[in-house]
């Protein structure tokens, strides 16, 4: 998962105790190894975060704006699904 997001060189490192239930801590384990836990948690609450704080934006963005209409809905799921299939011909070239 190298390269999803972006650390600042001189943010400090800071070790923290985090309850979570024993079935997820071994299937984290599992998958990535223990040397590699805290990277993956860290990544996880990472994305989270950045989840939560897109959830606001778009919030903002609709008291400012109103919703979004089920026509611009459709208009960007056009598009959406127009770029997915070039991407995925972009494949089989």
């Amino acid at each position: 998962m190298p390269g999803e997001h972006e650390e600042p060189s001189s943010d400090r490192v800071r070790k923290v105790s985090v309850s979570m239930p024993e079935s997820l801590a071994r299937d984290i384990r599992e998958r990535v190894g223990p040397g590699a836990f805290s990277r993956y948690v860290t990544e996880a609450a990472h994305h989270k975060l950045k989840q939560d704080q897109l959830t606001e934006l778009l919030a903002d963005m609709e008291a400012a704006n109103g919703p979004v209409s089920d026509d611009e809905l459709a208009a960007v799921e056009a598009v959406w699904l127009e770029a997915e299939e070039s991407w995925r011909n972009r494949g089989s070239s």
